[in-house]
């Protein structure tokens, strides 16, 4: 695995909220998940210079890398599991798609848990009914 130390770029806010540093491990592995599921491969370090290579990444951010007219993703993780995930710029269309969608079902959630928790309070009723 080697991976050129060239033009690294950051991408937008909205991956690096939805990507960026886990704090749970539920969250780490909704981030793999996703990534496995947008088509990127994932590389293990398994020698001295891949692990120099890996940590020379920006650890657990999306960033881009170009190599003359091709676009590789990374998303690197020494800490978990010493592997980096790459994609291509199909992958990282997917991976952008599939995070607005997991955002979308989120907000969903959470609203039919807080309508619910509304019509579940008993204190809501008090005074409705002698």
């Amino acid at each position: 695995m080697r991976i050129p130390d060239l033009g690294w770029l950051s991408l937008s806010p909205l991956l690096a909220a939805l990507l960026g540093c886990a704090a749970s491990s539920e969250k780490v592995d909704t981030v793999e998940e996703l990534l496995a599921a947008a088509g990127f491969k994932i590389f293990y370090a398994q020698s001295p210079r891949e692990q120099a290579n890996l940590d020379a990444i920006p650890q657990r951010q999306l960033v881009s890398h170009r190599v003359k007219d091709t676009v590789t993703y990374l998303y690197a993780d020494n800490e978990r599991c010493d592997c980096v995930y790459v994609g291509d710029q199909a992958a990282q269309d997917r991976l952008r798609r599939l995070a607005a969608e997991k955002t979308q079902a989120d907000w969903q959630i959470e609203a039919s848990e807080i309508r619910l928790d509304w019509t579940m309070n008993p204190a809501v009723w008090r005074g409705m009914y002698p």
